[in-house]
């Protein structure tokens, strides 16, 4: 696996720390007021508090909970974006994120399990494992940050244990937290599925006005990318068109 640290993700790292801080300072200085008007709260959401389906992601619990999923983002994400652009990468997280977040807000309002906030960047990230084990098959990630995987081994059992966690106890802060995490991996490959068949994520207009066109295409398969990679063997990664 190789680091890529660009721009964008030296930006969204610095974004996501100087956030954890004010949060820190917030909740030593005024009690619970940040997390109450930014973490994911289902009886706050619903009363006008929608900013949070998209807020919570930049909230975290504790040190460890922010630094893990920072790893994350910067293992995996960066060569998502060499391939994808910024743009892409972009449209790609935030759906996730939006994704995650509805999923969860209307899960609690459906069963009442509780009234519990969520919090972290964990459902983005997960559905950039997602992409990366689609895009990246065969490469290796380090379970447990100590047992090498294939990627798509690694997506294989972090998805079977997240669903044992809410199996489990759907009602526990892990259950809740399973639910976030499976919906993250279910946005990733939602996203790359409707891309497949030609529904463009891209909500920008084209300078006549006009909205952009979603073509669909009969079948959905993987082709490998014509550019020569690394090695210089002309067997670039593989992405679903």
């Amino acid at each position: 696996m190789q680091i890529r640290l660009s721009e964008l993700l030296k930006k969204m790292l610095i974004t996501y720390v100087v956030v954890y801080v004010i949060q820190v300072f917030s909740q030593h200085f005024l009690g619970n007021f940040f997390n109450q008007w930014f973490a994911l709260t289902p009886s706050s959401t619903v009363h006008g508090m929608i900013w949070q389906l998209f807020s919570y992601s930049f909230l975290h619990a504790d040190v460890m909970h922010l630094v893990f999923n920072m790893m994350v983002l910067v293992f995996v994400g960066g060569e998502i974006e060499a391939i994808w652009g910024r743009l892409r990468f972009l449209q790609f997280y935030s759906f996730c994120i939006l994704f995650v977040g509805l999923v969860y807000f209307l899960f609690q309002m459906v069963f009442s399990v509780s009234n519990s906030p969520l919090m972290g960047a964990s459902g983005g990230l997960y559905g950039l494992l997602m992409a990366y084990a689609i895009l990246f098959p065969e490469r290796e990630l380090l379970f447990m940050m100590m047992f090498p995987l294939k990627s798509k081994q690694f997506v294989m059992i972090i998805s079977a244990i997240e669903f044992l966690q809410l199996a489990s106890n759907p009602n526990s802060g892990g259950g809740l937290g399973a639910i976030a995490h499976l919906s993250g991996l279910g946005a990733g490959w939602l996203f790359l599925w409707l891309q497949a068949k030609g529904i463009k994520m891209d909500f920008n207009r084209s300078s006549s006005g006009a909205a952009p066109t979603k073509k669909r295409s009969s079948h959905l398969k993987l082709v490998p990318d014509r550019k020569k990679d690394e090695e210089g063997n002309g067997k670039g990664p593989k992405t679903w068109h």
